[in-house]
């Protein structure tokens, strides 16, 4: 038997180094998880103000809404850290509707403060009051109101702020102030 002789080829397995699919590969989980990071943190102080300005937005819809196929209005009873609608009973007087839901009453969160503007005039606060600042009749009109929503430990010309609008035929605006 003869035997050949294998030219000797320096072993170099495991390889050094990685391939560009693998840091590719890496490079995209980084950014994925990254992603759910910043999602799950959430904006900033300016998007808070967006989105509870835009849930009290949908919720004087929702009730404009409710007050015009129900034929009965529906008030909205703002203090300086959050809101409830109100309803009619029997008796005309004022009261909370029968489901006590989100849909129905919105506490702010602590740093969040509330002002309130009806027919150009600022208006009372106070939690104590029975009577709705603001009324969406079932004929689709309302009273003229400015909520705006700040934060409680800002204050001055920089500080973040989320207006919502009504008007006397009942189409609402919102939006960030722009000063």
């Amino acid at each position: 038997m003869s035997s050949v002789a294998m030219p000797a080829v320096p072993m170099t397995w495991p390889p050094r180094g990685f391939t560009l699919i693998e840091v590719m590969v890496v490079m995209l989980l980084i950014g994925i998880m990254t992603g759910f990071a910043l999602l799950s943190v959430g904006g900033g102080p300016r998007e808070r103000l967006k989105e509870e300005g835009q849930r009290l937005a949908a919720l004087v819809e929702l009730h404009q809404q409710e007050a015009i196929l129900r034929g009965e209005p529906r008030g909205i009873r703002f203090t300086r850290t959050g809101y409830a609608i109100l309803s009619l009973n029997e008796k005309d007087e004022w009261q909370p509707l029968a489901a006590a839901t989100t849909l129905t009453r919105r506490e702010l969160p602590k740093d969040i403060v509330l002002g309130l503007w009806v027919d150009d005039r600022p208006a009372e606060l106070a939690a104590a009051g029975r009577l709705p600042q603001v009324l969406l009749l079932a004929s689709g009109e309302a009273t003229e109101f400015v909520a705006v929503l700040g934060f409680a430990d800002e204050q001055g010309p920089d500080a973040p702020l989320y207006r919502i609008a009504g008007d006397a035929l009942g189409r609402l605006a919102a939006g960030a102030v722009e000063r």
